[in-house]
């Protein structure tokens, strides 16, 4: 796709006019054709230029704009023409004249591509498909409500240092900076609509974004933004934060985090984009991409997100059994189906928290957000902060834990194994059946204890690659890094650890263990 050269979503070089990336180690936008270096500032300071210029362009055409507000809903458009009324895109009623004072100019503006006959067919194509649904049912019956409006957003843009904060094994929280930039992210301006649903018809191609004109209001209504100060920038902080929180769970495989913003965003860029909408008395709505065709619908419930948080340990359970079976029969097959799960289960459940949010449904699926985040941990390791990776949980830690738990559960049998051969007994005499004992008491302790590991470990503390030159990782260990005690993963498994209580389980554990092996062998 050609890009336009005017859109000013787009960094350009003030020396060749090509695009320019943002280096993130540099924290400088580099050409990429003539290898001009800017700062953040220079770009800041070029694009407040452009602002102001622009506004005063706009400004030029004000009284070309009529403003109409809904006395239903209170929401508030703007159209240039000749238009004397106009139906409110959210309520359908009749909005009346109101006077626009010129305060929320937009500077960019992405045009309507469908026209509305063919996001009316779109959404009939979904109603169709879902006609199961009572939402496609609701939708279907207020079809001839379907409005089509530019709405308010902000685009962020820019680059920021902060900082991750992980909890550890002991209660604290560990900070891990970071550096991210933000092509463009888009939050809706809006208090009339959710974020959340909106969300659902992203992404917009900002490629596509051109310099706000009045002109392009003559066939659709915009809607003036209503939120401003600092209610806008919470919205604006809150929806960053969740976009560099999605971008770091799936790089460290937790969801454990919690992302500040140590310093302010350096650019939004007020924005129209184009949506239509049809909103049902019963809080059902839909919401279709004005320039994609993407459709959200909003069913008006809440949704756990983490509902199927125990799918992948039955996944696993199952596979082991499978392969139990296989190799030895139905009891190995059964019984270490049966430990593996219990792991598994122990692992997967010692972070599980419930997360409860509005019930979107989107199509198509493929179309997804893609909004260039890039983001870079940097540790010191001694001389000086370095591109990291960090890695939380991990195939090769998941395989220890579960190593771990396997051998103090069958700890007797592999204690019984030697015996066996120094008094010259095959290894098949053991009588395995015969540790039950073992395996019930100390071994449902051990499965405990390895949910102890995986939030001692797995979800607190890190495993360090850096980042060299070549793209390739080199793992590190950081020296301020301290490794949880025996202690605090029985506390993490909620244990209360005592020297009484530790002596007593100590000799417990070695009266059932010694007699578990005398059994075996005997």
């Amino acid at each position: 796709m050609e890009t336009n050269v005017n859109n000013p979503l787009i960094v350009r070089c003030e020396h060749c006019g090509g695009d320019v990336n943002y280096d993130i180690t540099k924290q400088k936008y580099c050409c990429s054709h003539c290898g001009t270096e800017a700062s953040t500032a220079d770009k800041k300071a070029e694009y407040r230029r452009w602002k102001t210029l622009r506004k005063e362009i706009v400004m030029r055409d004000i009284g070309r704009v009529k403003s109409f507000s809904c006395p239903a809903c209170g929401a508030q458009t703007i159209a240039a023409g000749e238009s004397v009324t106009a139906l409110c895109p959210f309520c359908q009623n009749t909005m009346i004249d109101a006077r626009f004072a010129g305060n929320d100019i937009p500077e960019v503006i992405i045009p309507f591509k469908l026209s509305k006959e063919e996001a009316e067919a779109k959404l009939r194509d979904w109603i169709k498909n879902n006609s199961n649904r009572l939402e496609a049912k609701v939708i279907e019956r207020s079809m001839q409500n379907l409005t089509g409006c530019y709405l308010p957003y902000h685009i962020v843009r820019g680059a920021f240092n902060s900082s991750l904060r992980i909890a550890l094994h002991d209660g604290s929280l560990s900070d891990y900076p970071f550096r991210a930039y933000l092509s463009h992210k888009a939050v809706n301006a809006s208090k009339d609509l959710s974020n959340i649903f909106l969300d659902g018809i992203e992404p917009f191609d900002f490629d596509s974004a051109l310099e706000f004109d009045f002109g392009y209001l003559n066939h659709q209504n915009a809607k003036v933004q209503n939120i401003g100060g600092e209610e806008l920038a919470d919205r604006i902080s809150e929806e960053t934060k969740n976009e560099l929180y999605k971008s770091f769970s799936k790089k460290t495989h937790t969801k454990e985090l919690i992302v500040s913003l140590g310093e302010d965003i350096n650019e939004t860029i007020p924005a129209l984009l184009p949506v239509y909408i049809v909103k049902c008395k019963s809080g059902i709505a839909a919401a279709v991409n004005g320039q994609t065709g993407k459709i959200a619908v909003d069913t008006g419930k809440e949704k756990n997100l983490t509902r199927n948080w125990w799918i992948s340990p039955v996944i696993a359970t199952l596979a082991v059994c499978s392969v139990g079976w296989i190799f030895g029969g139905f009891a190995l097959g059964f019984m270490g189906g049966l430990v593996f799960g219990l792991v598994f289960y122990a692992i997967a459940s010692s972070r599980h928290k419930e997360v409860f949010s509005e019930e979107i449904l989107t199509y198509p699926k493929d179309q997804e957000e893609h909004n260039d985040t890039r983001s870079e941990f940097f540790v010191d390791f001694g001389k000086g902060q370095v591109p990291t990776v960090l890695k939380f949980f991990t195939p090769w830690r998941i395989f220890k834990t579960v190593l771990f738990a396997l051998s103090v559960i069958f700890l007797p049998v592999l204690l019984a194994i030697p015996i066996q051969l120094f008094r010259g007994l095959p290894i098949s005499s053991i009588q395995i059946g015969y540790g039950a004992a073992w395996y019930c008491i100390p071994g449902f302790i051990t499965i405990l204890a390895a949910g102890g590991l995986a939030k001692a470990m797995m979800y607190s503390v890190p495993l360090y690659y850096e980042k060299l030159p070549n793209g390739k990782l080199k793992r590190r260990k950081n020296p301020s890094l301290r490794t949880p005690t025996f202690k605090e993963i029985l506390n993490a498994s909620k244990y209360t650890f005592s020297s009484k209580i530790g002596c007593a389980v100590i000799g417990i554990t070695l009266f059932i263990l010694i007699g578990s092996i005398l059994a075996m062998i005997s």
